[in-house]
């Protein structure tokens, strides 16, 4: 375990955890292994039998509160996931006049691919492992679609109306005729999601 990792964890809770193992070479491990699985709002350093003070397993949760240093979110760029908790966005706080529940995301996962992320009030992701996730960020500011309407020139980079223009294969960002912004791949002449909604389009960067 490094030493970065020590300094997010006051003295206090390591001698906690140090007070539930029979040995005190267990401590790395114990702690290294909830650090790395950290939620956006715990850490839970699993004991097991064989290496507790009791002789039965322990689980020990504590608040994610207890880290301190944490690297601060940072707007419009990707945030490393599990390191940088998301604020909340509530950028879609009703549809259908109904209360919206969760804040959209765009995510990237660790095996390079991408994916419209929902994460609850709560701070729990949904429809994705936690240990999947790679990093995050908010999708991208659009222009007014009759902007993008006006366009004559294909964009590689930006954001291009469709279905004025068509993209290659790949995932992409998209907005949709009522404002919601997601991910969706195009393969085939066909999006994956979304299709008869789907009013613009950017390449993810």
């Amino acid at each position: 375990m490094t030493n970065n990792t020590y300094k997010l964890l006051p003295d206090k809770l390591i001698e906690v955890v140090r007070n539930l193992l029979t040995d005190d070479v267990f401590l790395d491990s114990v702690i290294q292994t909830a650090f790395e699985s950290r939620s956006a709002n715990e850490l839970v350093f699993n004991v097991p039998a064989e290496i507790s003070v009791t002789g039965n397993s322990l689980i020990l949760i504590a608040d994610r509160k207890h880290l301190t240093g944490e690297p601060a979110y940072q707007p419009g760029d990707w945030n490393r996931w599990p390191d940088v908790i998301p604020p909340r966005l509530n950028t879609e706080p009703f549809i259908e006049g109904k209360p919206l529940e969760c804040d959209y995301w765009l995510l990237r996962l660790k095996t390079n691919k991408f994916m419209t992320g929902k994460l609850t009030t709560q701070k729990n992701w949904i429809q994705v492992p936690e240990d999947q996730i790679e990093a995050y960020r908010e999708f991208s500011p659009y222009p007014a679609i009759a902007t993008l309407n006006a366009k004559e020139n294909f964009s590689d980079d930006g954001w291009n109306a469709y279905p004025k223009f068509v993209p290659k294969n790949g995932t992409y960002e998209v907005v949709l005729c009522d404002g919601r912004q997601r991910a969706c791949s195009w393969k085939s002449n066909v999006w994956s999601f979304y299709g008869d909604e789907i009013v613009a389009f950017k390449k993810i960067i």
